[in-house]
């Protein structure tokens, strides 16, 4: 009985700070790991001192949906965007990281495996 008590209690402490035990990672967590963040240059988004943030899937096999939220000046707005990304794939366009009336950011929510 305190072993099996020992045992919860550093499964407890272990998630805390944030270690994952084997055989108790969620899918989300690790489907995180390959949302990756890219910026181009293109001429629309430079000319506002800003670059295009683009959102890719870094995994080389499996496909990922993620949900991203949209920041502007820091401030949540309310958009919530969702995508599909193939593994390794071309990186999915989300806007310029400046605004007409100030820079925005795109953060995420979630993300899953498909598979």
């Amino acid at each position: 009985m305190r072993r099996q008590r020992l045992t919860a209690g550093w499964a407890i402490v272990l998630a805390l700070c944030g270690t994952v035990l084997p055989g108790t990672a969620g899918a989300e967590e690790d489907a995180r790991a390959y949302v990756a963040f890219v910026e181009d240059f293109t001429a629309q988004c430079v000319s506002r001192n800003g670059v295009q943030i683009l959102v890719r899937n870094t995994h080389p096999t499996r496909r990922l949906r993620v949900w991203l939220d949209r920041y502007h000046m820091g401030t949540g707005t309310g958009d919530r965007s969702r995508s599909d990304l193939a593994p390794a794939g071309e990186p999915e366009a989300l806007g310029c990281s400046r605004s007409s009336t100030g820079p925005q950011e795109w953060r995420v929510v979630r993300s899953v495996f498909l598979d």
